[in-house]
């Protein structure tokens, strides 16, 4: 029986959130290791247009999203210099649910055919499968077949880290975009698990803003990005993408081979 490797991103400038993460992976009998984030402050304009490659869905991405970005990035470099089969990626603003320390001690868990399996919630709808493909501290492991956006807590296989470091040398998308929702080409090639109870939640989703510190500042820069401005035609097109794949889900649905629900943190 092997440990799942999980990694940490954290910025140098917040050692308030590892202590805070520190504290809860202790309680729960849990390590895990920091992977110092790429901080956005000291990004400059040519690290920008090395990366950035062009607009994207929401618009063009702000420094924090870029940051955010290469830190996932680092995270995937790990997992591929050391040839780890599987690894969890954690940002440091997520609370710990019940038996995570019982979860993460063991790996047998996670599907053989899992790119990715997402540990976490968003607390909104999302289309998962029928059956149950595995079992781990009283949760299931079900195919995610929806968009479920967020890249707080995830396990990636080898083979996926290989992929992504390949696919994102330059991305115009955030991390969670690319990876966790529909509308993303890569997002729908990868064979998608989800937990459930998901054992992790990012704290303003629970609603706490302050239990996290710098976290307030954060989702500022967030809500003061410039959103793109779309013709009709590519709404259209947009909309048409949406309904093809909604139509398919209550197809899924109607046939007993898919369900709609919000996935629970415990």
């Amino acid at each position: 029986m092997s440990m799942m490797q999980t990694f940490l991103i954290n910025l140098d400038r917040v050692p308030e959130r590892l202590a805070l993460m520190e504290e809860r992976f202790r309680a729960h009998g849990a390590a895990f290791e920091r992977v110092p984030a790429v901080d956005a402050r000291l990004l400059s304009d040519a690290d920008i247009a090395r990366y950035v490659d062009g607009i994207g869905y929401w618009g063009r991405l702000s420094r924090s999203e870029v940051a955010c970005f290469l830190s996932h990035r680092l995270c995937w470099q790990r997992i591929v210099d050391r040839d780890l089969p599987y690894a969890l990626v954690l940002e440091d603003d997520v609370r710990l649910g019940e038996d995570v320390g019982e979860l993460l001690a063991q790996t047998r868990w996670i599907p053989q055919d899992a790119d990715l399996v997402k540990l976490e919630t968003s607390l909104k709808p999302v289309w998962l499968d029928r059956s149950v493909a595995a079992r781990a501290a009283g949760r299931s492991v079900t195919r995610l077949y929806s968009s479920h956006d967020c890249t707080a807590a995830y396990v990636v296989s080898l083979a996926t880290a290989r992929r992504l470091l390949r696919e994102t040398q330059r991305f115009r998308d955030e991390v969670d975009e690319l990876l966790f929702t529909e509308r993303s080409a890569l997002n729908r090639s990868l064979t998608i698990y989800q937990m459930d109870p998901a054992p992790f939640a990012q704290e303003w989703k629970l609603g706490d803003v302050d239990g996290i510190p710098g976290l307030a500042s954060s989702l500022k820069d967030r809500d003061e990005k410039v959103w793109p401005k779309r013709s009709l035609p590519v709404r259209l097109r947009n909309m048409a993408g949406q309904g093809r794949r909604d139509l398919t889900q209550a197809v899924m649905e109607f046939l007993g081979r898919r369900h709609t629900t919000v996935v629970a943190f415990r």
